[in-house]
């Protein structure tokens, strides 16, 4: 009732349709996402992050990388506007993945928590392949990194567990695995009141 006085009916709506994928990931696990970056030697470059939030993976970003041009996309309209207003210098683009037109081979980095479900986003680039919506944001995000540029994300561990190889098919024919971990289900518990298997990946 207090969010249906405090919003827009199409904020509401919005709200409510991103409350599956709305899990903000804390800054003990984006810190070791670019402790990961930074080991395999990224230091600063074009950065986008598909599935932003309010920025969190730019708030926590090491000082070190801060000088770095920085790339965001959200769809819910209320978060992205909150982070437009975090971080002014940042180009975020309010709309969804898929309505985007950055050119491939265009960023250093692609960094980020990407939605997960078993549901397929509407691209005509991809709907060829079927991917679910984690593992189109993983495909899509490294069609972004230039040559010899770095993709660190946090995905369902369908990706890697799922039986038809198809997306680590196209990840293998496109880059090359890095490194990979995977996280306590636990791990998304303190932020998003969420158990989910979770893995990060390094390509």
């Amino acid at each position: 009732a207090q969010l249906k006085e405090l919003l827009t009916d199409d904020e509401y709506i919005a709200a409510r349709c991103s409350t599956m994928n709305a899990h903000f990931t804390s800054p003990v696990i984006i810190s070791a996402i670019y402790e990961g970056l930074s080991n395999i030697g990224f230091e600063s470059g074009k950065i986008l992050e598909p599935a932003m939030g309010i920025g969190n993976f730019f708030g926590a970003m090491p000082e070190n990388m801060r000088k770095s041009e920085l790339h965001g996309v959200e769809l819910d309209s209320l978060t992205g506007r909150i982070a437009k207003q975090l971080y002014p210098d940042a180009d975020i683009q309010i709309k969804g993945f898929e309505k985007t037109k950055f050119e491939n081979d265009s960023f250093d980095a692609v960094v980020g928590n990407v939605p997960f479900g078993d549901y397929k986003v509407d691209d005509k680039d991809y709907n060829k392949h079927k991917f679910y919506i984690h593992d189109y944001f993983i495909a899509k995000g490294i069609d972004k990194i230039k040559p010899n540029g770095l993709m660190a994300v946090i995905t369902s561990k369908g990706t890697m567990d799922k039986q038809n190889p198809s997306i680590r098919k196209d990840i293998a024919d496109k880059d090359e695995l890095v490194g990979a971990g995977r996280l306590p289900n636990t791990a998304f518990q303190p932020t998003a009141n969420t158990q989910v298997g979770t893995d990060i990946f390094f390509f």
